[in-house]
Protein backbone atom coordinates (compact mmCIF):
# COMPACT_ATOMS: atom_id res chain seq x y z
CA UNK A 1 0.00 0.00 0.00
CA UNK A 2 1.57 3.20 -1.12
CA UNK A 3 2.56 5.82 1.28
CA UNK A 4 -0.31 8.37 -0.73
CA UNK A 5 -2.76 5.64 -0.02
CA UNK A 6 -2.10 5.26 3.57
CA UNK A 7 -2.26 8.82 4.60
CA UNK A 8 -5.75 9.51 2.39
CA UNK A 9 -6.97 6.76 4.61
CA UNK A 10 -5.75 8.03 8.17
CA UNK A 11 -7.20 11.46 7.25
CA UNK A 12 -10.77 9.80 6.54
CA UNK A 13 -12.13 10.51 10.09
CA UNK A 14 -11.05 14.55 9.47
CA UNK A 15 -13.66 14.75 6.82
CA UNK A 16 -16.23 12.23 7.90
CA UNK A 17 -16.19 13.94 11.53
CA UNK A 18 -16.58 17.67 10.15
CA UNK A 19 -19.53 16.53 7.20
CA UNK A 20 -21.13 15.20 10.57
CA UNK A 21 -20.96 17.87 12.67
CA UNK A 22 -22.02 20.13 10.14
CA UNK A 23 -25.25 18.39 9.71
CA UNK A 24 -25.79 18.63 13.28
CA UNK A 25 -24.63 22.42 13.23
CA UNK A 26 -28.36 23.30 11.60
CA UNK A 27 -31.71 24.38 13.10
CA UNK A 28 -33.27 21.04 13.20
CA UNK A 29 -30.99 19.86 15.84
CA UNK A 30 -31.51 23.02 18.11
CA UNK A 31 -35.41 21.77 17.74
CA UNK A 32 -34.64 18.41 18.02
CA UNK A 33 -33.04 19.11 21.80
CA UNK A 34 -35.86 21.36 23.06
CA UNK A 35 -38.87 18.71 21.96
CA UNK A 36 -37.65 16.36 24.37
CA UNK A 37 -39.80 16.08 27.21
CA UNK A 38 -36.28 15.42 29.40
CA UNK A 39 -34.58 18.36 28.18
CA UNK A 40 -33.29 20.60 31.05
CA UNK A 41 -35.36 23.99 31.99
CA UNK A 42 -34.17 27.33 32.61
CA UNK A 43 -33.66 27.25 36.93
CA UNK A 44 -34.59 31.34 36.15
CA UNK A 45 -38.06 30.44 34.50
CA UNK A 46 -36.87 31.62 30.89
CA UNK A 47 -39.68 29.92 28.69
CA UNK A 48 -38.35 27.39 26.16
CA UNK A 49 -39.60 29.09 23.28
CA UNK A 50 -37.24 32.50 23.62
CA UNK A 51 -34.53 29.96 24.79
CA UNK A 52 -34.61 27.89 21.68
CA UNK A 53 -34.88 31.99 19.81
CA UNK A 54 -31.28 32.48 21.13
CA UNK A 55 -29.95 29.60 20.72
CA UNK A 56 -30.41 29.09 17.05
CA UNK A 57 -29.26 32.85 17.56
CA UNK A 58 -26.25 31.04 18.69
CA UNK A 59 -26.06 28.83 15.88
CA UNK A 60 -26.16 31.49 13.01
CA UNK A 61 -23.17 33.86 15.48
CA UNK A 62 -20.32 30.36 15.19
CA UNK A 63 -21.49 30.38 11.65
CA UNK A 64 -21.07 33.89 10.15
CA UNK A 65 -20.55 37.27 11.18
CA UNK A 66 -23.63 38.75 10.65
CA UNK A 67 -25.00 36.16 13.47
CA UNK A 68 -22.34 37.35 15.40
CA UNK A 69 -23.40 41.09 15.20
CA UNK A 70 -27.34 39.58 15.65
CA UNK A 71 -25.79 37.61 18.66
CA UNK A 72 -24.16 40.69 20.43
CA UNK A 73 -27.42 42.75 20.68
CA UNK A 74 -30.16 39.96 21.80
CA UNK A 75 -32.16 40.88 24.24
CA UNK A 76 -33.74 39.04 26.89
CA UNK A 77 -38.01 39.38 27.14
CA UNK A 78 -36.86 41.81 30.49
CA UNK A 79 -34.94 43.88 27.67
CA UNK A 80 -32.04 43.41 29.55
CA UNK A 81 -29.19 42.31 27.59
CA UNK A 82 -28.81 38.73 26.63
CA UNK A 83 -25.41 37.88 26.38
CA UNK A 84 -22.14 39.22 28.95
CA UNK A 85 -18.90 40.17 26.90
CA UNK A 86 -17.13 37.37 27.91
CA UNK A 87 -19.83 34.89 25.86
CA UNK A 88 -19.82 37.07 23.02
CA UNK A 89 -15.88 36.82 22.99
CA UNK A 90 -16.42 33.09 23.00
CA UNK A 91 -18.71 32.84 20.32
CA UNK A 92 -16.34 34.74 18.56
CA UNK A 93 -14.09 32.41 19.48
CA UNK A 94 -15.86 29.27 18.01
CA UNK A 95 -16.38 31.27 14.82
CA UNK A 96 -13.05 31.52 14.33
CA UNK A 97 -12.32 28.04 14.92
CA UNK A 98 -15.41 26.42 12.75
CA UNK A 99 -13.94 28.85 10.07
CA UNK A 100 -10.45 26.64 9.97
CA UNK A 101 -12.44 23.35 11.07
CA UNK A 102 -15.10 23.37 8.47
CA UNK A 103 -12.86 24.16 5.48
CA UNK A 104 -10.46 21.61 6.32
CA UNK A 105 -12.56 19.01 6.73
CA UNK A 106 -14.03 19.84 3.15
CA UNK A 107 -10.68 20.29 1.79
CA UNK A 108 -9.57 16.67 3.10
CA UNK A 109 -12.72 15.35 1.38
CA UNK A 110 -11.95 16.73 -1.62
CA UNK A 111 -8.16 15.09 -1.65
CA UNK A 112 -9.76 12.23 -0.40
CA UNK A 113 -12.29 11.82 -3.52
CA UNK A 114 -9.30 12.73 -5.82
CA UNK A 115 -7.37 9.35 -4.34
CA UNK A 116 -10.77 7.57 -5.51
CA UNK A 117 -10.45 8.25 -9.35
CA UNK A 118 -6.47 8.10 -9.01
CA UNK A 119 -5.88 5.02 -7.23
CA UNK A 120 -6.03 1.99 -8.10
CA UNK A 121 -8.28 -0.54 -5.95
CA UNK A 122 -10.63 1.56 -5.49
CA UNK A 123 -12.44 -1.00 -3.80
CA UNK A 124 -9.70 -1.22 -0.80
CA UNK A 125 -9.54 2.08 -0.22
CA UNK A 126 -13.13 2.82 0.15
CA UNK A 127 -13.12 -0.49 2.86
CA UNK A 128 -9.90 0.40 4.30
CA UNK A 129 -11.29 4.16 4.83
CA UNK A 130 -14.13 3.10 6.11
CA UNK A 131 -12.66 0.36 8.61
CA UNK A 132 -10.12 2.71 10.06
CA UNK A 133 -12.79 5.66 10.28
CA UNK A 134 -14.59 3.30 12.37
CA UNK A 135 -11.67 2.03 14.53
CA UNK A 136 -11.05 5.74 15.21
CA UNK A 137 -14.39 6.53 15.82
CA UNK A 138 -15.50 3.55 18.11
CA UNK A 139 -12.64 3.71 20.32
CA UNK A 140 -12.55 7.44 20.82
CA UNK A 141 -15.98 7.67 21.03
CA UNK A 142 -16.69 5.41 23.81
CA UNK A 143 -13.71 7.64 25.89
CA UNK A 144 -15.40 10.60 24.90
CA UNK A 145 -18.74 9.38 26.25
CA UNK A 146 -17.67 7.52 28.91
CA UNK A 147 -15.86 10.23 30.10
CA UNK A 148 -17.55 13.59 28.97
CA UNK A 149 -16.92 16.50 31.22
CA UNK A 150 -13.31 15.73 31.00
CA UNK A 151 -13.33 15.36 27.66
CA UNK A 152 -15.67 18.37 27.36
CA UNK A 153 -13.17 20.03 29.09
CA UNK A 154 -9.97 19.43 27.70
CA UNK A 155 -11.60 20.54 24.19
CA UNK A 156 -12.19 23.43 25.32
CA UNK A 157 -9.21 24.30 27.41
CA UNK A 158 -6.86 23.14 24.69
CA UNK A 159 -8.94 24.99 21.59
CA UNK A 160 -9.77 28.03 23.34
CA UNK A 161 -8.06 28.65 26.22
CA UNK A 162 -8.59 27.73 30.03
CA UNK A 163 -10.17 30.62 31.00
CA UNK A 164 -12.69 31.46 27.90
CA UNK A 165 -14.91 29.77 28.30
CA UNK A 166 -16.08 28.95 31.84
CA UNK A 167 -19.51 31.15 33.01
CA UNK A 168 -21.56 31.85 35.48
CA UNK A 169 -24.39 29.38 36.13
CA UNK A 170 -26.65 32.12 35.26
CA UNK A 171 -25.00 33.17 31.97
CA UNK A 172 -26.99 32.81 29.35
CA UNK A 173 -25.40 30.71 27.18
CA UNK A 174 -25.12 27.93 29.80
CA UNK A 175 -28.91 28.49 30.00
CA UNK A 176 -29.87 27.63 26.45
CA UNK A 177 -27.24 25.24 26.12
CA UNK A 178 -26.91 23.15 28.63
CA UNK A 179 -24.31 19.80 29.11
CA UNK A 180 -27.27 17.55 27.92
CA UNK A 181 -26.96 19.85 24.63
CA UNK A 182 -23.64 18.87 23.62
CA UNK A 183 -23.70 15.31 24.93
CA UNK A 184 -27.02 14.40 22.59
CA UNK A 185 -24.99 16.30 19.94
CA UNK A 186 -21.73 14.46 20.36
CA UNK A 187 -23.78 11.12 20.27
CA UNK A 188 -25.78 12.16 17.12
CA UNK A 189 -21.95 13.05 15.67
CA UNK A 190 -20.48 9.95 16.06
CA UNK A 191 -23.71 7.79 15.36
CA UNK A 192 -23.62 10.01 11.81
CA UNK A 193 -19.69 9.13 11.25
CA UNK A 194 -20.02 5.36 11.69
CA UNK A 195 -22.87 5.76 9.31
CA UNK A 196 -21.15 7.76 6.98
CA UNK A 197 -18.16 4.87 7.40
CA UNK A 198 -20.06 1.82 7.37
CA UNK A 199 -21.64 3.31 3.76
CA UNK A 200 -17.93 3.23 2.56
CA UNK A 201 -17.41 -0.31 4.03
CA UNK A 202 -20.20 -1.65 1.76
CA UNK A 203 -19.64 0.27 -1.17
CA UNK A 204 -16.17 -0.70 -1.42
CA UNK A 205 -17.70 -4.49 -0.75
CA UNK A 206 -20.08 -3.77 -3.52
CA UNK A 207 -17.31 -2.85 -5.79
CA UNK A 208 -15.65 -5.38 -5.34
CA UNK A 209 -18.13 -8.10 -5.62
CA UNK A 210 -19.93 -6.58 -8.68
CA UNK A 211 -16.87 -4.15 -10.52
CA UNK A 212 -14.11 -6.22 -9.79
CA UNK A 213 -15.00 -9.96 -9.51
CA UNK A 214 -12.67 -12.27 -11.09
CA UNK A 215 -9.76 -9.60 -11.32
Amino acid sequence: MGLFRVILILVTPLWIIGISTRIVFNPWFIDFEYSKEDFPKDRWGLDDGYRKFLAKLGLEAVLSKEGLEKFAKAKLPSGKKAFRKKEIDHMKDVNRFLKFFFPVSYTSFLVWLVGLFLLKKKSSYLIFSGIWTVVFIVSSGFLVVSFYDKAFAFFHDTVFGEFTWRFRDDDTLLRIYPMKFWFDGTVIVIVFSGLLSFFLILLGGFKRKIFEKGH
